[in-house]
């Protein structure tokens, strides 16, 4: 998946806002939600004090809404690049199981998706966050029903096909830190696209 221009600079020449969002990003999926406070997420971006607010004046809760648009720009343009070179669903699925993959793999990034996350946790406390994560969810469900529906599906299929497939990306994800093994969720992603005779 792509990353933003800044995404191998060191954090200490990044933007103060980019380093806020980034240490409030990581500090989610890798322990919560309610359990993140603005001190930790100051500490860990080396943020002045006072910039937090200053930076997102609607406190945790808007970082939270910032960092799920930021993922959904590197998502979308990440699945739309797959289009552009003549990917189908497989191709995006894969792509998107892979990055997943990554992220269990190495034990200094290991954390647990920012959907499942903020969905379990902000909602139904935070109709903003609620918001962005209905947008999210939806910018790829309907790339993975378009790309579903000119692979010659029906609508209601490629609607199905869509729905499971980020149903699986997020309960395999789950699965796969439970058994310990990013394989896990390589390989239910790859048996589930076999049922579609999809190339794997």
């Amino acid at each position: 998946m792509s990353q933003s221009p800044s995404a191998k600079s060191p954090l200490k020449e990044r933007p103060t806002r980019e380093r806020i969002l980034r240490a409030g990003l990581h500090l989610f999926q890798a322990q919560g939600y309610h359990a993140t406070g603005v001190a930790q997420i100051l500490a860990r971006s080396k943020a002045p004090k006072g910039s937090f607010y200053h930076h997102f004046p609607g406190g945790k809760e808007e970082l939270a809404i910032v960092a799920l648009e930021w993922l959904e720009t590197e998502v979308t343009s990440f699945l739309d690049q797959i289009v552009a070179e003549g990917g189908g669903t497989a191709d995006m699925m894969l792509g998107l199981t892979r990055h997943s993959a990554e992220g269990l793999r190495n034990p200094e990034r290991l954390r647990g998706s920012l959907l499942a996350v903020l969905a379990q946790e902000a909602i139904p406390g935070a109709p903003a966050v609620h918001a962005a994560l209905r947008r999210y969810a939806g910018s790829t469900h309907v790339r993975l029903a378009a790309a579903r529906v000119r692979e010659g599906a029906t609508e209601t299929a490629a609607q199905a096909f869509a729905d499971q497939g980020l149903a699986l990306l997020q309960g395999g994800s789950v699965l796969a830190r439970i058994s310990g093994g990013a394989s896990r969720l390589e390989q239910l992603v790859a048996e589930w696209l076999r049922q579609f005779r999809l190339s794997v």
